[in-house]
């Protein structure tokens, strides 16, 4: 039997291997976690610990063509922004999980790192069960030797996705199901005076039918004096211009009772995001006392340029929730964002027809303008162009990023002047729409140079564009 030390070393050679000769670099992040090869989908056991930020995620280290057998992949970072690999967390060697270590989430108790996920298995029926794990140095995992700590025979076979917090002297666990013959999604809540013996408390919310047959990857939090439920639904049908993705991500408001464990949505389901890639959200409240989400970037089915360079997917930048009045949710980047800014490639005014050639396909923009005209950026290069345009009258905003499935279009009215923060990084775009109350999040894949060019009949009062630089190793690097 191998030691833990040899493990280790073999680990860490099949990554420099990786790093060293399977990935094309050309579509590769600057600044957005990605694998260091094969495929990356959901995050998972987001966390502090020991005063640094660790991030886990759906990975397969064998190919970039598929999602595979799931193992934990894992990347830690002093302050969201600087990332750095780490070895495999986990891995399919157990009989409750050998289809899969699916997703789950981290909690901190004494020192010691736990993760709760989802063991896979396939035959010789789908099974899905809830097992706990356990890291002591932040970086080799332990499962525990009782798994699984929930069975769920009655809920199968779309039982999934825990999220775990602690309330009082109790530990909750939020997990994502299928019932009615799999026709409808729900959340189920569970709690726990140990992370090992777990009870059922309640449904804390279900599909009535247009809401999805399972609801994925559910994440359950208090925020500015509301309890939000987010989760990821599958199977809803698109509406106008609403849930144009194979999938969604979004979320209800509402109230919680600790005692009678029941949640009272009090609004409408929301998409959280409008663009072509965003789903499997996770959050943590961190060490200043924020809640940050982030979320897999990109979607099922979509098949990118990227996957034959090597790897496939990405994570969304870190942004801080906020709850508006009206019980909406605003995404800001995380202030550390400015740690990735390099120098300043503009600043001032642009009429319409102003072009900026970017070195590397890597900027932060920034647009002010009229809130009473259209407005449109593009992003050009040699084989296509990505467009985000405001209509004042209609008072909508329209990604276009070309091709079949190209547009994504939204409600928005800019409260003064509109602004739009940009987020352009190789092979995506993140945009926000003023506080944050709109955002936009796709992929894109240009081919040569990238330009910026504000459009025909727009004007900016202030476009300043800033250079991102790496801070993520890239493959090579030593």
């Amino acid at each position: 039997m191998l030691s833990i030390a040899t493990k280790f070393i073999l680990t860490a050679l099949f990554f420099n291997r990786c790093w060293a000769s399977d990935v094309n670099p050309r579509y590769v992040p600057h600044y957005h976690v990605y694998p260091p090869s094969g495929w990356m989908n959901d995050p998972n056991g987001f966390c502090v610990y020991n005063g640094e930020y660790h991030l886990f995620y759906q990975y397969n280290p064998y190919s970039s063509q598929e999602a595979g057998v799931a193992h934990w992949g894992h990347v830690k970072s002093p302050d969201l922004i600087h990332w750095e690999h780490l070895p495999t967390a986990m891995t399919p060697d157990q009989p409750y999980d050998i289809n899969g270590v699916f997703s789950g989430s981290a909690i901190i108790v004494n020192g010691t790192m736990y993760l709760l996920y989802t063991g896979n298995v396939n035959n010789p029926t789908n099974k899905q069960v809830q097992a706990l794990a356990a890291s002591k140095d932040g970086i080799s995992v332990d499962k525990y030797p009782g798994n699984p700590v929930i069975e769920g025979a009655d809920l199968q076979p779309n039982i999934r996705d825990p999220k775990v917090w602690k309330n009082g002297n109790l530990y909750y666990m939020v997990l994502g199901n299928s019932f009615d013959d799999n026709t409808r999604g729900r959340a189920l809540l569970y709690s726990s005076p140990d992370l090992i013996s777990w009870t059922q408390e309640s449904v804390l919310d279900e599909s009535d039918g247009s809401l999805g047959n399972v609801w994925e990857c559910p994440d359950f939090f208090e925020l500015d004096g509301k309890y939000v439920l987010l989760f990821s639904p599958q199977g809803m049908q698109a509406t106008g211009d609403k849930y144009k993705n194979l999938f969604q991500t979004g979320y209800l408001v509402g109230n919680f009772d600790y005692e009678t464990k029941l949640f009272t949505p009090i609004t409408e389901f929301r998409e959280l995001d409008h663009g072509h890639d965003f789903y499997a959200t996770q959050t943590i409240l961190d060490k200043f006392g924020r809640r940050i989400v982030v979320a897999w970037f990109d979607m099922w089915e979509q098949v990118y340029p990227e996957r034959n360079d090597g790897w496939t997917g990405q994570i969304t930048i870190p942004r801080e929730f906020s709850l508006t009045e009206d019980l909406r949710l605003l995404q800001k980047p995380v202030k550390e964002l400015s740690a990735a800014r390099g120098p300043q490639l503009y600043s001032g005014e642009a009429q319409a027809g102003y072009t900026l050639a970017l070195e590397a396909a890597a900027a932060d923009i920034r647009v002010l303008a009229p809130r009473l005209q259209d407005f449109e950026l593009l992003l050009e290069s040699e084989n296509s162009t990505f467009s985000i345009k405001y209509d004042y009258k209609k008072g909508t905003v329209t990604l276009d990023r070309g091709g079949d499935d190209g547009v994504r279009r939204t409600k928005w009215r800019p409260d003064g002047k509109l602004v739009w923060q940009v987020l352009v990084d190789s092979s995506s775009v993140e945009l926000f729409c003023g506080e944050g109350e709109v955002t936009f999040s796709s992929r894109f894949f240009p081919n040569g140079g990238l330009k910026i060019r504000v459009g025909d009949g727009s004007n900016a009062d202030d476009l300043t564009v800033y250079k991102m630089i790496r801070t993520i190793k890239a493959p090579g690097d030593n």
